[in-house]
């Protein structure tokens, strides 16, 4: 569980982050142009947002739920840790395809 929780929160920092992206460019945009072109050019990165905000939950409730089988502590590790690299590598893979389509 403390290795799913200590991920969860390092994907919730970089859902912050893009958020945080997201709000500056929108509040550039929206400065220079109209509210509008704004709306239209914020989400660029929104899907890798919402991964990441929800690894936070995901990862936890994977761990919790692998508590209760009868699985040994190292396989329920190994399983986590698995899940980890394999939620990481699609948020890798979200935040590339992001900005390559990006308007």
């Amino acid at each position: 569980m403390q290795l799913a929780v200590r991920a969860g929160f390092v994907l919730l920092v970089a859902g912050l982050v893009s958020g945080a992206a997201m709000i500056v460019r929108g509040t550039v945009e929206k400065r220079t142009g109209t509210a509008s072109r704004a709306y239209e050019v914020t989400g660029f990165i929104r899907d890798f947002h919402g991964i990441t905000l929800h690894g936070v939950l995901v990862l936890p409730a994977l761990a919790w739920c692998l508590s209760r089988t009868s699985l040994s502590e190292a396989t329920r590790c190994r399983l986590v840790a698995t899940a980890i690299v394999c939620y990481l590598l699609t948020a890798i893979a979200v935040l590339s395809f992001d900005l390559a389509t990006r308007t």
